[in-house]
């Protein structure tokens, strides 16, 4: 072999080498982006159904009691400095008042259950999304070469949420 099929070997190995670590980089930033935008979605969910909780209140029949658990649990989830342990507390401390009191209504109340059900399913989309930036995180290649850089690592949002009891409203509602 001369030096000159040497050469262009080693040409040919180190540009699929660039390539491959520009893929991997990209993939990283792109899933990096995704955990933000969906962290943006399931904020404007979280607040959302917080929203339409607090506006309970307003039902006719209510007791007050009810009402003041009910404005109580949206008002600390609707605190803007609050950690995420805290924030996840506070939605899940939400999710049991509002499986609570949901039998005890008088009337379903209009939007609150396509919230709690939006508010879950942009959960489940976001927790996903961590995961697979987490995955790519992991990988020997991305640590080596810190492909990550300085970003801070995305943590999954870890609530009770109700589901079940979201999607049963949803479904009633969709039969009505």
């Amino acid at each position: 072999m001369s030096i000159l099929e040497i050469a262009a070997i080693l040409i040919i190995i180190v540009t699929i080498l660039v390539w491959r670590i520009t893929w991997l980089a990209g993939r990283l930033h792109r899933a990096t982006r995704r955990t933000e935008h969906t962290w943006s979605a399931l904020d404007t969910a979280l607040v959302g159904r917080a929203r339409h909780a607090a506006e309970l209140v307003k039902m006719p029949g209510i007791d007050p009691a009810t009402a003041l658990l009910v404005l109580d649990a949206a008002a600390v989830a609707l605190e803007p400095d609050l950690c995420q342990v805290d924030r996840e507390r506070a939605e899940s401390d939400l999710s049991h008042v509002l499986d609570m009191i949901d039998p005890m209504l008088p009337i379903s109340p209009n939007g609150l259950g396509p919230e709690r059900g939006r508010a879950s399913l942009c959960r489940r989309l976001h927790n996903d999304a961590v995961a697979t930036a987490l995955f790519l995180r992991r990988r020997s290649t991305v640590r080596i070469l810190r492909l990550a850089g300085r970003t801070a690592e995305p943590r999954p949002f870890e609530m009770e949420d109700g589901s079940i009891c979201a999607l049963t409203v949803i479904m009633r509602e969709a039969e009505n």
